[in-house]
């Protein structure tokens, strides 16, 4: 089985093959639930057992955390394939949660196409905001068939909409709450990663800025398809 590096680097060559502009964005519902968060009380790495042969920094055995992941520290890894977050501290897994990742639809109006589309890889947590707020995009009036107001349309601010807290990963992709209870667990998202409260108020005070954060496939589909530059986001996170 491919590791996490060769998954990844497939997963970013890919992305070079054509031009779309990738967005991460969030559709409106009732309240997160913490429901499919759950904690996990020192757990080793090794004893999670994903599909995936990786490194350890114990062993040589089967491991959610890729070869180039540091030892020590807490970074996240997110595995797209089960819509799963783990919180890694020092090696050892303390906590993890279903999430909902990018559903890989693609919208097209005109010349202009929209992939929504959580990139692979290694990425860093780049800043913590409080209270994010949505700038509506074009994409999220053109898939309900609402004509698209100008750009600075007041309308186009959305709040109360991502949760409490954000962590941006940057080009737009961000870890936060979500209203939608019902999309945690699935491939509902527009690129972003979204989560419970109670596992994003645990990321929040536990994970510092400049953490690393690696996503990947832990059962990559067979036709991948193609992927554009996986940034170009809509998002407004003030």
């Amino acid at each position: 089985m491919q590791s996490f590096p060769m998954l990844a680097r497939a997963a970013l060559a890919a992305s070079l093959m054509f031009t779309v502009q990738s967005v991460s964005a969030e559709v409106s519902k009732p309240e997160a639930r913490d429901a499919n968060a759950r904690e996990v009380p020192n757990v080793s790495a090794s004893q999670v057992k994903p599909s995936w042969q990786a490194h350890s920094c114990h062993e040589d055995d089967v491991d959610i955390v890729p070869p180039e992941a540091p030892c020590t520290g807490v970074l996240i890894t997110i595995d797209v394939s089960t819509n799963t977050l783990y919180l890694v501290r020092d090696g050892n897994v303390v906590a993890q949660s279903s999430a909902a990742t990018g559903t890989e639809r693609v919208l097209k109006k005109g010349t202009t196409v929209w992939l929504f589309h959580t990139p692979r890889g290694h990425l860093r947590v780049l800043r913590k905001i409080v209270d994010p707020v949505w700038r509506k995009p074009d994409w999220a009036y053109v898939e309900v068939g609402k004509p698209v107001p100008p750009p600075n349309s007041p309308s186009r601010m959305v709040r109360n909409h991502l949760g409490r807290y954000a962590l941006d990963l940057g080009d737009g992709i961000l870890i936060h709450g979500t209203d939608e209870t019902t999309s945690i667990g699935r491939k509902a998202s527009h690129g972003c990663v979204r989560l419970p409260d109670g596992m994003l108020r645990r990321l929040w005070s536990s994970v510092p800025v400049g953490a690393d954060v690696f996503i990947f496939e832990s059962a990559p589909p067979m036709t991948h398809g193609n992927h554009g530059p996986e940034h170009h986001s809509d998002l407004d996170f003030r």
